[in-house]
């Protein structure tokens, strides 16, 4: 994401918080900021180690409480079936992940052919909202050919 993508939504982010009653707190900005400029999709322990220099007061528990309540407002997606740890994602235009099985890393990537799959429509007691794509592999770093693997 950009420096002008991740300017921009920011300010839609304040917005939103604004329209939702939500104060738009130093801890929150500086949470969602983070998160926007991580291209890993951080566990929430990773992300409290990115901001705790800037907001050294800051607890864990903040972090979560931040991330649950930003989740339950759309702002921010929590990605299932990401591995051992909750993951968090600033990114809310549609896209897929790429998981890898071995460092747990996982970024984002986009494929017109996927995208036009339609969410699924006949479950019953279950109304799809939207289909996204979780890989499983290897990342580059982990991939065959490298050192120690």
């Amino acid at each position: 994401m950009t420096p002008r993508e991740i300017e921009s939504r920011v300010e839609q982010f304040g917005q939103r918080c604004r329209e939702a009653g939500l104060s738009l707190t130093p801890q929150r900005l500086t949470i969602y900021r983070a998160l926007l400029e991580s291209a890993d999709r951080p566990a929430p322990e990773a992300l409290y180690s990115r901001v705790r220099p800037a907001l050294p007061s800051l607890s864990l528990a903040t972090i979560y409480k931040t991330l649950d309540t930003l989740a339950q407002l759309g702002l921010v997606a929590e990605l299932p079936a990401t591995g051992s740890s909750r993951r968090f994602d600033g990114n809310m235009e549609r896209h897929h992940h790429l998981v890898c099985t071995r460092c747990g890393r996982v970024s984002d990537f986009s494929d017109p052919g996927l995208d036009g799959i339609a969410p699924p429509s006949g479950i019953k007691g279950f109304t799809a909202q939207h289909l996204a794509i979780h890989v499983h592999g290897l990342c580059r770093e982990c991939g065959p050919g490298r050192a120690g693997h």
